[in-house]
């Protein structure tokens, strides 16, 4: 029995260990370059556009453009020269263009100088379109035109190409296009969404601690978050958008709004009570972090979002749907895209107006509980509405944060942040002109936006919606179909998470599930297990997020940060479950009767009861007689009594104790304790008589032998 016991012990053990060495094997370098990057080499000098003005056929174009330095050498004789090709008819197009187009047509040009090591300077360039005018790019057409800009020069005397911009531009005609109407339907999803730093371990009913003050900028009045909201609502849209929100963000935007902490790190919640003097050096007021300041703003971001119309879902924090589906647990996935409709109803009073979900990925190589809005060249499984694919990775492209998407031909994928942010926002409204030729076109903006991309998307949709060049389909009638085929893109994508981080994630989800498991709810307790453990579920969700992952230069980062989290948020479960412990009596626990019991202390540092059993693995022929039940308090302890059937014949017997649940799983860890049994007790008083009558003698021999040399003095 001993020997089974043992084994079983071991294997609980191995099973309550939480996982994180596995990620240190992980390459956090770019792998499979040639996934993410095409045929555009990176340019020596930057050159960025920074406006331009309103384009219309037969004016001149004013750009104004910065040109930056930042090698160690000068580079002199610089030139500015424009280039066009003809008019894109498709978003495919528009992106061959923008990878490897070659753009024959040549314009206007201009000398910017000498420009020495650091050195930065902005310029204006003027590019004539019209027919008559010298040097023109010569537009007689409206359409969505790509232009280059290029940057030559010498240096050392040696003449060489340094940089490129490239945009597309919708040149407009004196008079707007008009079609006949119903011809064409357009659908927008307008996804918002921004990392929640909230600081790893966060636990039900705790107090929100972020650890940087980012998030309140965003929210602020100006911020990112509140200028994505502005362009949504102060353009109409004749009922065809619909907001995407993330309930990590509506969530913690709710919390913020009620008082918030600023800090690196959290103060433990399953810690056993300090004592006054183990305190005095312990902990400072620097320790606590800062009080948040941004609780107003979010109160009045939220007040300002319950102003749309129309609002659906994405994954809690952007986590990757995949990957999700990958570990396969259920409660993770429960929280990852159903949870979300209870919280942001919760918090905007107001239910979802579609059950669609967007996920980053826009692909569904599994199953799940929701209809998603996957790519329309992908093959899904489960239910899910369609966006258009190449418009999509197009609209990915923008931003501070431009997208590899998966579901996007590799052959037209490049670094995206070559170009400007300026110029990809520009491309992104000429793309919703370019796609407006189709039949159906449902526009689906990147999961991450930044405010101008998402502003020149809107321009432009609204200005093809009152031109009824467009018919506004709600979001809410898209076709919503049961998948058939190989699910999944029909491209590789960059990145997908790899197995050791699935396995980790699998690992600290189980886990998690285990300590939830070993709770019991209180009527008296407002906490519920579930609320309580559902944080920890959301740290791995956002470990799992897409929003830095997916982006070229933001590879590396996020995984990085996705280690740190998961390392973070496996010490927590490692502490909150080490927080129900039994507590050992002492060295040696000695019966004086065989009906003495056994006293040992089971404590409980969980904001909920745990119900246990005592388990033990005892020699052969021993056998303790526990409760079936050990109800262990809240924040508490008690003293659990047993009775023990030992060997008459051993002096001493080592016992293992743990706390299990009925269904042996572990809790405790196991501790020791050595029983001195009655056999051994009246053994000892044996040897102790024996040994005192040898005293005794010894004393009276040498008390006669000494008589004995007197009488013979």
């Amino acid at each position: 029995m001993s020997w089974r016991a043992a084994a079983a012990i071991a294997a609980l053990a191995v099973g309550c260990t939480v996982p994180v060495a596995q990620a240190e094997t992980l390459d956090t370098g770019i792998t499979d370059s040639h996934y993410w990057l095409g045929s555009r080499g990176p340019d020596e000098l930057e050159l960025s556009l920074l406006s331009a003005s309103e384009a219309r056929v037969g004016e001149t174009l004013e750009l104004q453009l910065r040109i930056h330095n930042p090698t160690e050498s000068a580079v002199d004789d610089l030139q500015i020269t424009s280039r066009r090709s003809t008019a894109v008819t498709s978003t495919t197009q528009a992106r061959q263009e923008l990878a490897a187009g070659s753009f024959p047509y040549y314009g206007a040009s201009l000398g910017a100088g000498t420009l020495q090591p650091g050195e930065s300077r902005d310029v204006t360039v003027k590019v004539p379109t019209a027919l008559g005018e010298d040097s023109t790019l010569a537009i007689t057409e409206p359409g969505a035109y790509p232009l280059l800009f290029t940057l030559t020069g010498t240096r050392d005397g040696q003449a060489a190409s340094f940089a490129e911009e490239r945009t597309i531009v919708d040149f407009q005609g004196d008079e707007p296009d008009t079609e006949e109407e119903g011809e064409h339907s357009f659908s927008l999803v307008y996804p918002i969404t921004a990392q929640v730093d909230v600081v790893p371990g966060d636990t039900g009913g705790e107090e929100l601690i972020l650890e940087s003050e980012q998030l309140a900028e965003q929210l602020s009045p100006g911020g990112r978050l509140d200028q994505l909201l502005d362009a949504f609502l102060e353009h109409d849209l004749h009922g065809s958008g619909c907001v995407a929100l993330d309930p990590a963000l509506v969530d913690a935007a709710d919390r913020m709004s009620a008082g918030y902490t600023v800090n690196e790190t959290r103060p433990s919640i399953a810690k056993r009570p300090t004592r006054l003097r183990d305190s005095w050096f312990t902990q400072s007021d620097s320790d606590r972090g800062e009080p948040g300041a941004g609780a107003q703003d979010a109160a009045a971001w939220l007040e300002k979002l319950k102003k749309v119309d129309c609002r659906m879902l994405m994954p809690w924090a952007n986590a990757d749907t995949d990957a999700v589906a990958q570990v396969g647990n259920e409660w993770l996935t429960h929280e990852a895209v159903e949870q979300g409709a209870a919280t942001v109803e919760r918090i905007l009073g107001a239910p979802l107006s579609t059950p669609l979900t967007a996920p980053a990925s826009g692909t569904s190589e599994h199953a799940m509980p929701v209809p998603l809005l996957v790519a329309d060249n992908s093959e899904w499984a489960g239910k899910a509405a369609t966006f258009d694919a190449s418009l999509g990775a197009l609209l990915a492209q923008t931003g501070s944060k431009p997208q590899t998407t998966g579901y996007s031909n590799p052959e037209l994928r490049y670094d995206f942040s070559m170009d400007s942010e300026q110029a990809r926002a520009l491309t992104a409204g000429a793309s919703i002109s370019v796609a407006s030729a189709q039949e159906e076109t449902v526009a689906k903006l990147p999961n991450y936006q930044d405010p101008a991309a998402a502003r020149a998307v809107m321009e432009a949709a609204q200005r093809l919606l009152d031109s009824g060049r467009l018919q506004p389909r709600p979001v809410t009638a898209l076709d919503v179909e049961e998948g058939s085929g190989t699910p999944g893109s029909p491209y590789p994508d960059p990145a997908a998470f790899h197995d050791a981080e699935i396995t980790q994630v699998t690992q600290q989800a189980r886990y998690t599930d285990e300590l939830m498991s070993i709770m019991v709810n209180d009527p008296g307790i407002a906490m519920t297990r579930y609320s309580f453990t559902a944080p920890l579920r959301h740290d791995l969700l956002t470990a799992l997020s897409a929003t830095d992952r997916s982006s070229l230069h933001g590879f590396t980062p996020s995984v990085k940060q996705s280690r740190a989290r998961l390392e973070k948020n496996a010490n927590m479960l490692r502490e909150l479950r080490a927080s129900v412990s039994l507590i050992p009596p002492g060295n040696v626990y000695t019966r004086v009767s065989e009906s003495s019991p056994l006293l040992i202390v089971a404590e409980n540092g969980l904001p909920l009861p745990v119900d246990a059993h005592l388990a033990y693995d005892a020699p052969d022929g021993a056998t303790l007689n526990t409760q079936d039940l050990i109800h262990i308090p809240a924040k508490g302890s008690i003293t659990v009594s047993m009775t023990a059937d030992l060997p008459s014949d051993v002096d001493q017997m080592s016992l293992r104790l743990w706390l299990a649940t009925p269904s042996e799983h572990l809790i405790s860890d196991p501790i020791d304790i050595t029983v001195q049994t009655r056999a051994g007790i009246v053994s000892v008083y044996g040897v102790g008589a024996i040994a005192a009558l040898a005293l005794v003698l010894a004393a009276l021999f040498r008390l006669g032998k000494r008589k004995k040399k007197k009488s013979h003095g």
